[in-house]
C-alpha cells in the first residue's frame, strides 16, 4: 500500500510523472521505459521514486490500472477483456491473476456482487435525503469547456482543508499565483477526484484542487493550466460537513442508475464549492457534486 511521500520536494519532482501515468495507463510503462523518459538510470529512478512515493513504480502503475479497472467493472457494461485492455494489460489471464491478487475477487465477481449491492442501495435509498446533511435530488445538467488552474493533492480527500480558510495551502496558493502573474481568475473553487475512497488507500488519493481561469497560462512544474472539455452531468446539492460528502456522491450515483436516459462516463468526479466555507466541519456547507455522464444509446428496432 502506498503511504505519505516521504518529503514535499521529492513529491513535487514526481508531479509531471504522475500525470503522465494516470493519463496514459493503457501505453507501455514499465520501468526502462519510465526512467529513459525522464532521463534517469533505472537503478536511480527506482530509488527516486520509492522515496517519494512509498512504493515502487510498478507498484504505483499496477495499483492505478487495478483501481480504474475495478472502477469501470461497477460503473460501466464494457466486456471485462475491454476493461482489461484499456487500463494496459495485455492478456485476460494476467489481469484476472493481478485483479484477484489486489482485491481478493475475480473482476466478474466483483462487478457481479457491485451490482447487487447497487440495486439493493437503490431500492432502499428512493427517499434518502442524507443522514447528517441535506441532499437535493438529482439533476442532469451541461458544464461548459472552462480553462482552469489546478494543484494536484495527493493525500487523504479528508485532510483537503476548507478553500480560502487560513489553514488552506492550495486554493490560496493558486490565487496568489494568478495574481502575481496577471492571469484574470474566478475564487471558485473545483475539486476532481479521481480515485474511488472505498478502494484507493487515503495516503493515494488524488485530487485536481483548481480555480477557474478566463485565458490560457503558462503553468510551472506544480501549478498546471487545464482545459476542461465539459460534457454532461448528474448533479445535486450537498448541505453539510465534508464528511458526508460520499453520501452525497452515493446519492448522486443513485440518481443516475434509476435513469432512464442515462449513463457514467469515467472522468473524475467533481466537486464545485459554493459560498464561503470557514470550516470544513459545518453543516452549512454547500457543495455541488458531480458525476460524468452520457446518454444511453438509443435501440433501434430491427429492420424487417
Amino acid at each position: 500500500m502506498s503511504s505519505t511521500p516521504a518529503s514535499t520536494n521529492s513529491f513535487q519532482e514526481m508531479i509531471p510523472l504522475l500525470i503522465d501515468v494516470q493519463q496514459n495507463l493503457d501505453q507501455d510503462l514499465d520501468l526502462q521505459s519510465l526512467a529513459s523518459k525522464y532521463g534517469y538510470s533505472p537503478f536511480h529512478f527506482q530509488r527516486m521514486f520509492s522515496s517519494a512515493m512509498g512504493e515502487t513504480p510498478k507498484q504505483y502503475v499496477d495499483r492505478l490500472r487495478l483501481e480504474k479497472a475495478a472502477y469501470k467493472l461497477q460503473i460501466t457494461d464494457d466486456p471485462i477483456f475491454d476493461v482489461c485492455l484499456s487500463v494496459g494489460f495485455k492478456n485476460h489471464e494476467t489481469f484476472t491473476r493481478a485483479f484477484r491478487r489486489y482485491f481478493g475477487t475475480s473482476p466478474r465477481d466483483c462487478r457481479k456482487n457491485a451490482k447487487v449491492l447497487q440495486v439493493q442501495r437503490l431500492a432502499a435509498n428512493r427517499s434518502f435525503r442524507g443522514e447528517g446533511c441535506h441532499l437535493s435530488e438529482v439533476k442532469f445538467e451541461s458544464l461548459r469547456p472552462t480553462h482552469f488552474l489546478s494543484i494536484l493533492h495527493v493525500g487523504a480527500y479528508s485532510e483537503i482543508p476548507a478553500a480560502f480558510t487560513k489553514d488552506d495551502r492550495i486554493w490560496n496558493t493558486l490565487v496568489d499565483w494568478a495574481k502575481r502573474h496577471n492571469v484574470p481568475y474566478r475564487p471558485i473553487p473545483f475539486s476532481f477526484y479521481h480515485d474511488d475512497p472505498t478502494v484507493t488507500p487515503a495516503a493515494a488519493q488524488r485530487t485536481d484542487a483548481c480555480i477557474p481561469i478566463d485565458t490560457l497560462a503558462k503553468g510551472t512544474r506544480t501549478i498546471r493550466c487545464l482545459e476542461f472539455a465539459g460534457g454532461e452531468y448528474a448533479v445535486a446539492e450537498h448541505i453539510g460537513p465534508y464528511s458526508t460528502l460520499i453520501q452525497g456522491f452515493r446519492h448522486v450515483a443513485d440518481g443516475v442508475r434509476a435513469s432512464a436516459k442515462y449513463t457514467f462516463r469515467t472522468d473524475p468526479a467533481l466537486a464545485i464549492t459554493s459560498g464561503v466555507h470557514t470550516d470544513k466541519d459545518s453543516a452549512l456547507n454547500r457543495t455541488d457534486l458531480y458525476l460524468p455522464v452520457q446518454k444511453l444509446a438509443r435501440k433501434t428496432k430491427p429492420s424487417t
